[in-house]
């Protein structure tokens, strides 16, 4: 089996999705500890952003789901913004900053897998 054949096997779709799930999950642990912390210190507005972005990767994994054509843009702009930033960690390379440029350049190979770009091009249900 060659390499073009492995791609073209790979179901990035699929992992699209687990890695939305993944970021949800961690993104609502973050948003629930900083609830937890600003009830402690008395500032609960602290668990607002945390909230806020849980909300938005849930939303955005459940479009990719779902399959709606804008879910693949969504999805191509929050990963090209992240390597961006991420970007800066080569000048100083660790493990830990590393993490979020490997996770990053990870989804944006995989959104330009073929099955992953057919979505932007569907038609959605109930529309001709």
């Amino acid at each position: 089996m060659d390499a073009r054949t492995r791609w073209r096997r790979f179901d990035a779709e699929h992992w699209i999705y687990v890695y939305g799930m993944v970021a949800t999950t961690v993104l609502a642990l973050w948003a629930a500890w900083s609830a937890l912390v600003g009830l402690a210190a008395g500032f609960f507005l602290a668990a607002l952003i945390p909230g806020a972005l849980a909300s938005l990767a849930g939303w955005m994994t459940s479009a990719w789901r779902q399959e709606r054509p804008w879910s693949w843009w969504a999805w191509t702009v929050l990963a090209t913004l992240s390597f961006v930033y991420a970007l800066p960690a080569l000048a100083d390379p660790g493990v830990l900053s590393l993490v979020p440029l490997v996770l990053s350049g990870g989804l944006l190979l995989m959104l330009v897998h073929p099955d992953s770009r057919a979505r932007i091009d569907q038609v959605p249900a109930g529309r001709s």
